[in-house]
């Protein structure tokens, strides 16, 4: 259901900036007539899209594990752009509403890399003990890494199962499997190709082998 919610707010926000970005287009054109008539074809679709964008984005927000600072900035630049944006098309505005569309694209952008400045930042696995022979347990940098980014929703053991998280202790994927579905994410579960690197990716897939019963 969650998975459903997610892809059903991403398709009425692209088609909700999708229609502002042609009325913007009208209106910088000076089309002040096909302005005026896309705006009244679509204005029970807007009010339909922005009820439907504020309850899929509030649920959204309510089962996310927690509320980052992205966010929480992203539903304050949304609440800042809609009056923004209706006044410019109200008042023929034209740097207002294209400011109103540059905060849409914004806001889009940010949903997307769940991050204020458009890029994850690198995971830093802190310094870990090393065994005998002076190597670091890959497993250890794999529970460190799990705990940081997994266990929010998967559970330190791997069976908290939030948020349609996968029951990881009865899970029967294998290594390439997992460390796919780690890179690229899957549902609601973000990927984490951007954060981690090859040696982070490979200790952490061996961790959640080793969760399993």
């Amino acid at each position: 259901m969650a998975t459903g919610f997610l892809h059903l707010h991403v398709t009425i926000v692209s088609i909700f900036i999708l229609l502002y970005l042609a009325k913007v287009y009208l209106l910088l054109a000076n089309k002040t007539e096909a302005l005026d008539k896309l705006r009244s074809k679509t204005k029970i679709a807007d009010m339909v899209l922005g009820a439907l964008i504020l309850i899929t984005g509030i649920y959204l927000t309510v089962i996310a594990p927690k509320v980052e600072t992205y966010l929480i900035v992203k539903i304050v630049l949304v609440a800042i752009s809609i009056p923004v944006g209706i006044v410019g098309m109200k008042k023929s505005n034209k740097p207002l509403a294209v400011i109103a569309l540059l905060i849409y694209f914004y806001v889009f952008a940010v949903a997307k890399q769940d991050s204020l400045t458009l890029q994850k930042e690198k995971f830093v696995t802190p310094v870990l003990p090393a065994d005998s022979s002076g190597v670091t347990s890959a497993l250890e940098e794999g529970r460190v890494i799990f705990e940081a980014k997994c266990a929010l929703c998967h559970g330190k053991d791997g069976k908290l199962m939030l948020n349609n998280a996968k029951d990881l202790s009865v899970s029967k994927l294998g290594s390439l499997e997992i460390t796919e579905i780690v890179s690229k994410g899957k549902g609601l579960m973000p990927g984490f190709s951007e954060e981690l690197d090859e040696k982070q990716m490979k200790a952490l897939t061996i961790y959640v082998e080793g969760l399993r019963k």
